[in-house]
């Protein structure tokens, strides 16, 4: 979970229960909620880091980190953090040293890594068995459908997944044995081929010099 550092926090006794909510939230979950309370504590979210929480149905213990990247627009001030699966997400597990997890295979479903109840299951077709799950154990606090924005791939007009993967990386510049680059290499392979049509060379070599 992600706290912005500069955001205040408070603690809302319930009389049962004790809920961390950005201050400038707390009124809309309280409407959202229907929890009402007293404040006993209010903190800025720097002093929240660290703080060890319970996973709701996996036993599991995790951190709260500090991100720039939260806002206030909406919900609690608190927002889940998927290293695997966003890039902001990723930049902060980086600097907290939080490998990235990312348990969706190439067909986009949820692969053995993941808990049993939404294995195999498409990502967007796992939503609403979560929200049961959740519901189960007695921490869906309030729910509801949000219609916004979402990056979709042009060609296909499926939603995109974002998710992790092993990359490689070739070293253009990198000094050969025979004292030249692979650029300069890769330069001289391209003036001993025939390109058909002609104007393809000067837009490969381009490439080839300029990235």
């Amino acid at each position: 979970i992600m706290v912005n550092p500069d955001f205040d926090y408070i603690f809302l006794d319930t009389g049962e229960k004790v809920f961390i909510v950005a201050k400038e939230l707390l009124e809309n979950f309280k409407e959202k909620t229907g929890f009402e309370g007293n404040i006993i504590k209010e903190v800025k979210g720097r002093d929240l880091e660290f703080l060890e929480y319970k996973h709701p149905f996996i036993d599991r213990v995790s951190k709260i980190y500090l991100s720039e990247f939260v806002e206030l627009g909406t919900g609690t001030g608190l927002v889940h953090m998927a290293p695997g699966h966003g890039q902001e997400d990723y930049i902060i597990g980086q600097r907290y040293g939080v490998q990235p997890f990312a348990p969706v295979d190439n067909e986009g479903r949820f692969t053995n890594e993941a808990p049993e109840f939404i294995q195999g299951l498409r990502v967007f077709d796992a939503n609403a068995p979560i929200v049961d799950k959740l519901r189960e154990v007695g921490a869906l606090l309030f729910h509801e459908e949000v219609v916004h924005s979402y990056p979709h791939c042009w060609r296909c007009k499926n939603p995109v997944i974002f998710r992790a993967t092993p990359q490689w990386f070739i070293s253009m510049d990198a000094i050969l044995e025979n004292g030249n680059t692979l650029r300069g290499e890769a330069i001289k392979e391209i003036e001993r081929v025939k390109w058909i049509p002609n104007w393809g060379e000067n837009r490969i070599r381009s490439m080839v010099e300029n990235r």
